[in-house]
């Protein structure tokens, strides 16, 4: 396990990045990890669906039992829905809020299963539910509020900083499935000091991979997002990789908990 100050000294330290060479690894990454990736999404979709479709039942009923004239008033429609529906609105929206949390934690099991396929491990579909054991998952809930905080404070401000906060957030999980031993302090300041460091590349490739996303979603009419999805995680963990790096012990190469 690397130290605090050891690895900011190595983010410090680090080169370039050529992006030619950070997007062909991530490719080379993506062929090893596309149909857990794919697991990962279809996971997503299973936990959310229901919840997302529960908050949008009350829309549609109260549009059908309103009349034509009704419908075109926002004000008359938003009065009727609070009224029949506002607890019931209150209640889905905190427990889609908790289930949220527990689909981003299945991406920081994504994160731990992406790292030893890379490193010619085996995995199995209990990964992704690894940070969802023990005291672990105390920080994996405390970092995602962290998360949220930061990005909703962020896009209070302006819409600068939350342009400049996005990178440095993309990079908590990965710090974090690494670094699970660091205190929730320590993985932020190891996350805004590299996305700081690596901000120029990671926006880049953010947005052209964003491109390449919206491409395959209308060249396969949206079916081909959900297995290149899994691809937009993978540049950060390039970087990461190539940056910090992976500690783990001679005596005990298939160890990958550090």
């Amino acid at each position: 396990m690397y130290a605090f100050q050891t690895i900011l000294n190595k983010i410090q330290a680090s080169e370039h990045i050529d992006f030619g060479t950070l997007f062909n690894e991530s490719v080379e990454v993506f062929k090893k990890v596309w149909i857990q990736g794919l697991l990962l999404q279809l996971l997503s979709i299973v936990i959310m669906l229901p919840f997302i479709i529960a908050f949008y039942v009350p829309y549609f009923s109260v549009m059908l039992n309103q009349d034509t004239n009704a419908l075109m008033n926002t004000n008359a429609l938003n009065e009727a829905l609070f009224e029949e529906y506002g607890l019931y609105l209150i209640l889905v929206y905190v427990v889609l809020i908790f289930f949220s949390i527990a689909s981003s934690i299945l991406y920081l099991g994504f994160y731990r299963i992406v790292r030893e396929r890379d490193l010619g491990n085996s995995t199995d579909v209990s990964d992704f539910f690894y940070f969802f054991k023990g005291s672990i998952l105390g920080k994996a809930i405390v970092l995602l509020l962290a998360y949220m905080g930061i990005a909703v404070l962020a896009a209070l401000l302006c819409v600068f900083p939350l342009v400049y906060a996005i990178i440095p957030l993309m990079f908590m999980l990965p710090v974090f499935v690494y670094n699970s031993h660091l205190s929730t302090s320590e993985i932020i300041k190891i996350a805004f000091a590299l996305g700081n460091k690596k901000w120029g590349i990671t926006f880049l490739t953010m947005m052209l991979n964003m491109i390449l996303f919206y491409v395959i979603s209308i060249v396969s009419c949206g079916l081909g997002t959900i297995v290149f999805s899994c691809f937009l995680y993978l540049p950060q963990y390039i970087i990461y990789k190539k940056v910090i790096g992976f500690e783990i012990p001679e005596s005990t190469p298939q160890s990958l908990d550090s």
